[in-house]
């Protein structure tokens, strides 16, 4: 079943007016709405290859890895910190949001193609400690002492495709974060405040963007370092 190019995610950056059709995403450890077929990542933004023949042949090679792993399905979604490695032409990129909300790669050093940064989603209690889901559908088994400091809504930096997870990045006042959507989607900003709105059941957080405080709400905020960015976003 193909998607029609007037009708897919904002998240697709594609021209939408040019054909009917493009390609529809499978499901996969994005939803829908945050993430983009592998092979429009592949043909469209990266240029590596001029049509979806192409774009087939090389995934079916094996010539791409997303996180680490070899990916051949041309419908795999990807999404936001995704890391994506060309062996081939020595490239590494990670996947990140424009502020129109758009998924594009950006190019990285080798140095970081092992990094990559997570959102919890979940913190699920269980008889081992704590199981920890994340953005992008990771999940993580941690002991009671450990799991005890992971609050949703911080991140975890992690090597990939191990899952080692090497720090906490704790959403708190003084973070620098990304924003991940509402109209200030793609911008990187600190945190200022943290706020309970139990109305909306959803804490408002106040950010600073260039010298100027706006609010959003704590889903949209994506912790990426406390005094420095832990990673190229």
């Amino acid at each position: 079943m193909m998607q029609k190019r007037i009708s897919s995610p904002k998240t697709y950056s594609i021209l939408r007016k040019v054909r009917t059709w493009t390609v529809r995403i499978r499901p996969g450890p994005h939803k829908k709405e945050e993430s983009i077929p592998l092979a429009l990542v592949i043909r469209d933004s990266l240029n590596i290859a001029r049509n979806a023949r192409e774009t087939k042949k090389i995934l079916k090679k094996g010539e791409v890895l997303v996180d680490g792993v070899i990916r051949k399905d041309h419908k795999f979604p990807v999404g936001f910190m995704d890391v994506i490695i060309i062996p081939k032409t020595k490239k590494y990129y990670r996947m990140t949001y424009t502020r129109k909300g758009k998924l594009v790669p950006i190019e990285i050093k080798k140095s970081e193609a092992d990094l990559k940064i997570v959102r919890i989603k979940k913190k699920i209690k269980n008889k081992d400690g704590f199981q920890i889901v994340t953005h992008d559908g990771r999940t993580f088994q941690v002991k009671k002492t450990e799991g005890r400091k992971y609050k949703t809504g911080s991140s975890l930096l992690i090597k990939i495709p191990s899952q080692e997870i090497l720090e906490y990045i704790e959403l708190k006042k003084g973070a620098n974060a990304f924003i991940t959507g509402g109209k200030h989607i793609g911008a990187k900003a600190q945190v200022k405040d943290i706020r309970a709105f139990k109305a909306a059941r959803e804490d408002l957080v106040v950010i600073k963007i260039d010298n100027n405080e706006y609010e959003t709400v704590k889903r949209y905020i994506f912790p990426i370092g406390i005094e420095k960015v832990k990673v190229t976003i």
